[in-house]
């Protein structure tokens, strides 16, 4: 079976009903680097396709010059592409130059990506016991949660 869920309570619903019925699930993102066996898989793939962001949290400094950012708290769901990830940061002013290149959503990457991880101030996942709990990554488990967002720390591109 194949699923789609656009946002994070429908992501914990259908995890949250597979394991119920005791049914496997897999999680993906965009797909990029998943590849499947010619027999299939036997049970449920659930396409992550979450996509908010929102600034969280900022920290600046008023001097002579005026108003300057340092940095900002950045939360991001967890299907969100990279693409588009970077395209906010972009926008917003802030650092984006290590993720330029990288393919693929944010949960997915997390796992993979040393650039990613580095920024991480706290991850928001689902547990075995479909709990929600907020984590670091240092304790992430490819087999114990599932992503559902994140919180980044990005610098500002240019600093008062």
């Amino acid at each position: 079976m194949f699923a789609v869920a656009t946002t994070l309570r429908e992501i914990t619903r259908l995890v949250e009903d597979c394991k119920q019925l005791n049914v496997p699930f897999l999680v993906i993102g965009t797909g990029s680097k998943v590849a499947f066996s010619d027999s299939g898989f036997l049970g449920v793939v659930i396409k992550n396709r979450t996509q908010n962001i929102k600034v969280v949290s900022i920290k600046g400094k008023v001097s002579k010059k005026g108003l300057g950012l340092d940095f900002a708290l950045i939360e991001v769901d967890s299907g969100l592409t990279l693409e588009k990830f970077t395209q906010f940061l972009s926008v917003q002013g802030l650092e984006d130059g290590q993720f330029k290149d990288l393919t693929g959503s944010i949960g997915g990457n997390l796992f993979l990506n040393p650039a990613l991880q580095e920024r991480v101030e706290n991850i928001r996942v689902l547990d075995e016991n479909s709990e929600l709990r907020q984590i670091i990554w240092q304790n992430l488990s490819l087999r114990k949660h599932v992503i559902l967002s994140v919180v980044f720390k990005i610098n500002a591109k240019s600093k008062i």
